[in-house]
C-alpha cells in the first residue's frame, strides 16, 4: 500500500512532468501556426514562449551556447541550469520523506467495555450459573473435602465393599468451598482492578447440572463439561478467544482474561496488563531410534509388499542393565523435565533391548547395530508404531515396547538385574527398579515407590510437582535418495520416523501482555497481543506467594487447591507454600486413576481441569477423543513435521496438544473491571460489570503523528542553499545599486527579439529607451519577416514589410 508520501512524490513527479513537456507541446503548435511575418510585438512574445521551455536546450540553440560569452555569464547560466535539474529530484524525492504514524501518547485512564467474542469459541461459552463454586473429593469414597466435616464417612461393609455412613439428620458430603478457604484465595486478587486471576477466576468453558442426595442433602450442583471446539495447533499465532488469549507459537500456553477493551478513542490504545497464565511445558530426548517402512510394489503385480524396520542411531551406546536402577527424582520445584525424560529414555532403550534379544552392553568397537528387521507378526500387534496407511500421521503414546503384545514386556524378575537389585543405596536412599514400561513412566512421573499397583503412594504437597511422560513419533520423512519422478520412478519408496521419549509438567506464573487494540468499537476482532514476558521483580521478597494443599502423611485422595494468595497465609494450616515466579502445578491422584474424563468432578477448574488434560495427553483412556494426528486434516501434519527435525523442536508438540485442549475446556472470567472478591459463598455467577472505569489500568491512546525523514530532503536542502545565497547576493545588488531595475528593465526591453529587429531595421532612428507601451504603438506595429524561417528560403533574412493594421492595442 502506498504511504502518503509515496503518494505525494508521484503527484510531484506528474506535475513537474506536464509542467516540462506540456509547454513544449504548446510551442510545436504555436511554431505551426505563426509563420514568418508578424509584427514586431508578436516576435518578441515568440521569442519569450520559446525561451522559457527547454528546446532551446533540446535544439542547442544559440541563447545555450556558452562558447565565447562572458565568464559572468557563464557562471549565472550554468547555475540557472544547475538550479532547474536540482528541483526535479528535489521535487520528488522531497515528499518522499513524509510518513504518518499511529503512537501512543502518554498514560491515563480511560473507560474499558466487554468485548464479546462472536466466533464460535463465544457461542459455546455457557453463561455461568447461579450456582455456588463446589468440590468433590476422594475417588471412590464419598467423605467431606479437607476444611468441611459434616459427620459422613466410610464404612467397608464386606471386602471391598464401602458405604457411606451419617452419624446424624444433619450429616452430608458439603461441596460448599469454606469460608476460610474463600477468603484465602481471593486474596491475592480481588483488590479492585487487579487483572490477576485467582482459583475462582478460572472455571469451565462449560458444565452441566447433577444431583445426588448423598451430596449437599440433594440439592442441585453444577460440574464441568467438555468439549473440543476447533485445532487451534496449525494456526501457529497468538489467538484472542472468549475468555483467553491462546499463544500457539513456540511457547505454548494460555492466559485467561474475560475481554474488555477501551472505547471512545479515535484511533485505539496500547497498554499493559499482568495475567495468571498456564505453560505446559515438555522436554523430549531422541531415542536414536527411528521405525523405518519400506515400500516395494511388484510391475506385475497388484500386491505392495511393506517390510519394516528399526533404525539404530546411537541408541544402545554406553547402556547396559544396571541404567534400569535410578533414585527418585527429588527435583521438587526445580522440575528438571529433560533429566526425567534423558532417563525414562535411556530405560525405555534397554528394555527395547531386551525385547528385541540385544545383549547390553554392546561391543566396545560398535557404535549402531544394523537396521533390525521386525517380523510380520510384530508389526500387525503393534499396529501404533508398524503401519504404512497413516505414515505422515503423529502418534503420541504412553511409553511401551516394539513387541506390542497385550501384556506389558517385562524384564523377569529370576534375570540378574532383578536378583541382584539392591532396595536402596549405600546412603540409604530408596533405589528404583525399572523392569517394565510403566515403572519407566512411573519413576519419570517422579514415584519414590514401585508395587504391582502402579499407584502414587506420596502424600500431596507442593515438592510433587505433576509430571506425565510418553513417547511421540513423528510422521514419516522420505528418503533423499528417493525419486518420484515418472522417468526414474521405481515403484520403491522408503519412510522414517524418529522417536522421542518425552516429559511433560505444567507451570503456572504471572505474564506481562502487551494489548494493542485499533478500533473505536467493542470489537474483539481489532484487539492484537504485540508481547508476552515474564513478569519482572525487583527482589524476591516482591515475588508471589503460591500456596498448595496437601494432605499431610495420608495419601493423596483429591484434586488439591493452589493459587495465589497474600502474605497472610504464608502459614495457614492445610498449605504449603513459597514465593517464588512461577509454580509447578501439584501431583494429583487423578493423573492415573482418570478414566479419560477432562472435565473433574465439582466446579474448581483450576484443581481438577489441568491434571485430568494431563493425564489424557500420552495415550490416557478416552472416549471419543479429539485426534491430534493429522489423519483427518493435512494443516496439521504441516505444522508439526518440520518440529521433529530435533528434540528441541518436538517438544513443542505435546505442549501444543494440551494448551489445545485446555483453551477448548477454560475460560477466564476475571477483566480489568473487576472490582472485588464475590461474598461467601462465592458464585460462578459473579460476574463483572460491562462497562467502567478500571481501577489499576492506565493506557495510552493512539494520535496521528507525521514523520519526515531528512535523507529525502538532501537534494532540496542543496537546493535551498543556493536559493538562499543568491537570494541574499541579489538583495545586496538591489540596497547597494537601485538603479539596477532600471537597468535590467532597459536590457531585457532591448535584446527582446521584435524591438531589436525594429530597431536595426529603421537604422535605430527610434530612441531605444522608449517605455514598452509607446513601443508597442508605434515600431510594435511594424510588420516583419524572416526570409529564413519557412523551407523555401528568400534573398533576405529580415525586412519590415508594412504596419499591420489589425494590431490590438
Amino acid at each position: 500500500m502506498l504511504t502518503v508520501g509515496q503518494v505525494s512524490g508521484l503527484i510531484a513527479a506528474a506535475s513537474i512532468v506536464v509542467q516540462y513537456i506540456l509547454p513544449l507541446a504548446l510551442v510545436v503548435i504555436l511554431i505551426n501556426y505563426v509563420g514568418s511575418q508578424n509584427n514586431a510585438v508578436t516576435w518578441s512574445i515568440v521569442n519569450r514562449t520559446i525561451s522559457t521551455t527547454i528546446w532551446p536546450h533540446l535544439l542547442r540553440a544559440d541563447s545555450v551556447n556558452d562558447r565565447y560569452s562572458s565568464r559572468p555569464v557563464r557562471v549565472i547560466s550554468w547555475a540557472m541550469t544547475i538550479t532547474a535539474l536540482l528541483l526535479v529530484p528535489s521535487s520528488v524525492l522531497a515528499p518522499l520523506g513524509l510518513s504518518e504514524e499511529i503512537v501512543p501518547t502518554g498514560p491515563q485512564r480511560v473507560k474499558f467495555a466487554y468485548a464479546q467474542d462472536t466466533s464460535s469459541w463465544g457461542r459455546v461459552t455457557m453463561r455461568r450459573p447461579e450456582l455456588a463454586f463446589g468440590r468433590l473429593c476422594e475417588t471412590g469414597l464419598n467423605i467431606n473435602c479437607p476444611g468441611q466435616y459434616q459427620g459422613v464417612y466410610m464404612n467397608e461393609t464386606s471386602e471391598g465393599v464401602w458405604e457411606s455412613v451419617s452419624t446424624d439428620d444433619d450429616s452430608t458430603i458439603n461441596s460448599t468451598i469454606p469460608l476460610n478457604y474463600t477468603n484465602m484465595f481471593y486474596s491475592a486478587t480481588s483488590n479492585p482492578g487487579n487483572t490477576v486471576s485467582g482459583l475462582f477466576d478460572i472455571q469451565y468453558r462449560r458444565w452441566h447440572l447433577d444431583r445426588l442426595d448423598l451430596y449437599d442433602k440433594g440439592a442441585t450442583y453444577a460440574q464441568g463439561d467438555f468439549r473440543f471446539i476447533e485445532n487451534l495447533i496449525p494456526q501457529e499465532a497468538i489467538l484472542l478467544k472468549e475468555g483467553l488469549i491462546i499463544d500457539m507459537t513456540d511457547t505454548p500456553g494460555i492466559g485467561f482474561r474475560n475481554h474488555t477493551v477501551p472505547v471512545g478513542l479515535e484511533f485505539g490504545a496500547t497498554w499493559s496488563e499482568d495475567l495468571t497464565w498456564i505453560e505446559p511445558v515438555t522436554q523430549c530426548v531422541d531415542t536414536n531410534l527411528s521405525i523405518e517402512v519400506n515400500f516395494a510394489k511388484g510391475a506385475d503385480s497388484f500386491i505392495t509388499n511393506h517390510t519394516y524396520f528399526i533404525v539404530d542411531r546411537g541408541a544402545w551406546i554406553d547402556l547396559d542393565m544396571d541404567e534400569l536402577e535410578t533414585r527418585p527424582w527429588n527435583d521438587n520445584q526445580t522440575l528438571d523435565l529433560f533429566g526425567r525424560a534423558y532417563k525414562a529414555a535411556r530405560m525405555s532403550n534397554v528394555l527395547a533391548a531386551a525385547s528385541l534379544n540385544i545383549s547390553l552392553p554392546l561391543d566396545s568397537s560398535a557404535e549402531t547395530l544394523p537396521k533390525i528387521e521386525i517380523s510380520e507378526d510384530m508389526a500387525f500387534d503393534n499396529p501404533t508404531l508398524f503401519s504404512y496407511l497413516d505414515l505422515d500421521t503423529l502418534v503420541i503414546h504412553e511409553l511401551a515396547g516394539f513387541e506390542g503384545t497385550l501384556d506389558e514386556f517385562s524384564i523377569s524378575n529370576t534375570s540378574d538385574i532383578a536378583v541382584n537389585h539392591e532396595p536402596s543405596y549405600p546412603d540409604g536412599y530408596v533405589k528404583l527398579l525399572a523392569l517394565n514400561y510403566t515403572a519407566v513412566t512411573n519413576i519419570c512421573r517422579g514415584y519414590y515407590y514401585l508395587d504391582d499397583t502402579h499407584l502414587d503412594m506420596r502424600a500431596n504437597n507442593i515438592s510433587y510437582p505433576a509430571v506425565d511422560c510418553g513417547f511421540i513419533l513423528g510422521p514419516g520423512v522420505l528418503m533423499s535418495e528417493e525419486n518420484f519422478s515418472p522417468d526414474t520412478y521405481t515403484g520403491r519408496s522408503t519412510y522414517q520416523r524418529k522417536m522421542y521419549v518425552c516429559s511433560t509438567g505444567m507451570r503456572a506464573s504471572i505474564k506481562t501482555v502487551d494489548f494493542y487494540y485499533n478500533e473505536t468499537s467493542t470489537q474483539l476482532s481489532s484487539l492484537e497481543v504485540s508481547r508476552i514476558a515474564e513478569k519482572t521483580y525487583p527482589d524476591d521478597a516482591s515475588k508471589p506467594l503460591w500456596a498448595v494443599e496437601h494432605s499431610y502423611e495420608r495419601r493423596m485422595w483429591f484434586d488439591p487447591l493452589w493459587g495465589l494468595v497474600n502474605d497472610s497465609y504464608e502459614t495457614m494450616e492445610g498449605f504449603y507454600t513459597q514465593r517464588s515466579g512461577h509454580l509447578w502445578l501439584p501431583m494429583s491422584p487423578h493423573l492415573v486413576l482418570g478414566f479419560g474424563e477432562v472435565e473433574g468432578i465439582g466446579t474448581l477448574a483450576a484443581a481438577s481441569s489441568f491434571i485430568r488434560h494431563l493425564s489424557n495427553l500420552y495415550g490416557g483412556v478416552s472416549i471419543g477423543e479429539r485426534d491430534y494426528s493429522g489423519k483427518f486434516e493435512y494443516s496439521m501434519v504441516e505444522r508439526i513435521r518440520p518440529l521433529f527435525e530435533n528434540e528441541t523442536a518436538a517438544s513443542q508438540v505435546p505442549s501444543l496438544i494440551m494448551t489445545d485442549g485446555l483453551a477448548a475446556s477454560l475460560v477466564g472470567t476475571k477483566t480489568s473491571l473487576s472490582d472485588s472478591g464475590a461474598p461467601w459463598p462465592a458464585s460462578l455467577a459473579a460476574d463483572s460489570p460491562a462497562n467502567g472505569f478500571p481501577q489499576q489500568l492506565r493506557v495510552s491512546p493512539n494520535t496521528r503523528v507525521i514523520r519526515y525523514d531528512i535523507h529525502f530532503a538532501i537534494p532540496g536542502l542543496i537546493l535551498l542553499g543556493i536559493f538562499a545565497f543568491a537570494l541574499a547576493w541579489a538583495i545586496t545588488i538591489l540596497v547597494l545599486y537601485p538603479v539596477i531595475l532600471r537597468t535590467f528593465q532597459n536590457t531585457y526591453n532591448q535584446t527582446s527579439a521584435g524591438r531589436l529587429a525594429a530597431s536595426l531595421l529603421k537604422n535605430g532612428s527610434a530612441n531605444a529607451n522608449r517605455p514598452t507601451c509607446q513601443w508597442v504603438e508605434d515600431d510594435g506595429k511594424l510588420r516583419i519577416s524572416f526570409g529564413h524561417i519557412d523551407r523555401t528560403e528568400s534573398d533576405y533574412f529580415c525586412r519590415v514589410v508594412g504596419t499591420a493594421p489589425d494590431a490590438e492595442p
